[in-house]
């Protein structure tokens, strides 16, 4: 008996031990067996939420190529923009220099006019002994023709519509009287070629003849206001170059 039982114990425990192999093999298989029917469907979406964000990324990559197209060609039409705004400005600040509508300041020549001290003799035109708007005119002209690009007489600034008149004895410009000494201030004019002028050379004349105050000097910093009037003129056309007009003087004695 006891042989016998020495003998079937072992068996009985090995097919215990292969029962529950067995058990844990078919458990295993099947567990196997549903996960991926489970996680099949689960690979399936992954799948496809793949290939959405891939095309979802190749159409944003597009997008941003145009974006970069769109901003080269915004960039392109700002500079050009830029560019012509920047031309004109430069050409409204010609403009507005020879309009005469923007103060500017440089180097330039400073010329003082002033009535004569003396006493004209008896039957002599006292007019010679005085500073007349023509004079200051002729003065103006032989300034511009020395190359200057503004000019204003007691502050008052020159433009191409400035009016030099005589009301009595008060020289008027831009209808605004001025008092001697009258103060010709331009900049940008060449002092060698205003002393070379024809008016340069009378008033040196004049000087010695009549004792009128006439001096020229440079400065290397002066200023000169715009213009405050109306500008009656809405249109023009640049004149071609010519000789410095020549405006007689009024006083006939000089």
């Amino acid at each position: 008996m006891t042989y016998l039982f020495r003998v079937r114990r072992p068996s009985l425990a090995l097919a215990t031990v292969l029962a529950v192999l067995g058990f844990l093999l078919v458990t295993a298989v099947s567990t196997a067996r549903a996960s991926k029917r489970v996680e099949a469907p689960r690979k399936t979406q992954l799948i496809k939420l793949i290939e959405d964000r891939r095309s979802s990324v190749d159409d944003l990559d597009k997008a941003v190529k145009q974006l970069q197209k769109q901003v080269a060609a915004a960039q392109t039409r700002a500079n050009r923009r830029s560019r012509n705004e920047a031309s004109a400005a430069s050409r409204l600040d010609q403009l507005s220099l020879a309009a005469g509508t923007t103060a500017v300041e440089g180097r330039g020549l400073v010329v003082r006019l002033s009535d004569s001290g003396r006493q004209p003799p008896k039957g002599d035109d006292s007019g010679a002994y005085r500073i007349h708007d023509s004079d200051v005119q002729l003065v103006i002209n032989a300034l511009f023709a020395a190359g200057a690009e503004a000019v204003a007489v007691n502050g008052n600034r020159v433009v191409s519509t400035t009016s030099i008149r005589s009301a009595g004895d008060t020289i008027v410009v831009n209808f605004r009287p001025v008092t001697p000494p009258y103060s010709v201030v331009a900049i940008g004019a060449n002092a060698e070629q205003f002393g070379a002028s024809d008016i340069a050379g009378r008033f040196h004349r004049w000087v010695s003849l009549f004792g009128l105050g006439f001096s020229v000097r440079q400065a290397s910093k002066v200023s000169i206001p715009a213009f405050t009037g109306r500008v009656a003129i809405t249109s023009a056309d640049p004149a071609e170059p010519s000789a410095a007009p020549s405006t007689p003087t009024s006083g006939g004695s000089h």
